[in-house]
């Protein structure tokens, strides 16, 4: 599917919230199978829809109206090492090049960059319940 689509079904759902909102989406935590071994992994169907990326370790942030970019992808960052053993990483430029992101950052910084996104937002959108540690991350 073409970044376009994702870009379409990402806009019409920043136009359906209200003005000075945020939506915070993170993608589904590995899970291990046993010992050192996870399972395939598959990403969480409402990230998924809305960015087209299916890499582990991520949260996507919409911020609509954002003057620098509404769309921000937090991931892992290429680590040539790790994608040895586990694949090949799109990286924080093949989150802005392949799948459209205005902005990526580290997912590390995530603690750093979104309380600052979160400032002066009247409301914010994320589904609790979904992915306990992230709801504690989120409220920390």
């Amino acid at each position: 599917m073409e970044k376009r689509e994702f870009a379409r079904r990402r806009k019409r759902l920043m136009d359906m919230v209200d003005s000075g909102a945020i939506i915070i989406q993170p993608t589904s935590p590995e899970r291990v199978r046993n010992r050192d071994v996870y399972f395939p992994h598959r990403a969480d169907s409402d990230f998924y829809y809305l960015s087209g990326f299916p890499e582990p370790e991520a949260v996507m942030v919409l911020v609509p109206d954002r003057p620098q970019g509404e769309f921000l992808l937090f991931c892992r960052e290429r680590d040539e090492e790790q994608e040895t053993w586990h694949g090949r990483r799109a990286g924080l430029e093949g989150a802005c090049e392949l799948y459209g992101a205005d902005d990526a950052f580290p997912i590390t910084d995530l603690d750093d960059i979104l309380p600052g996104l979160l400032e002066n937002k009247n409301r914010i959108y994320y589904t609790m319940g979904r992915y306990a540690d992230f709801d504690q991350r989120l409220m920390s």
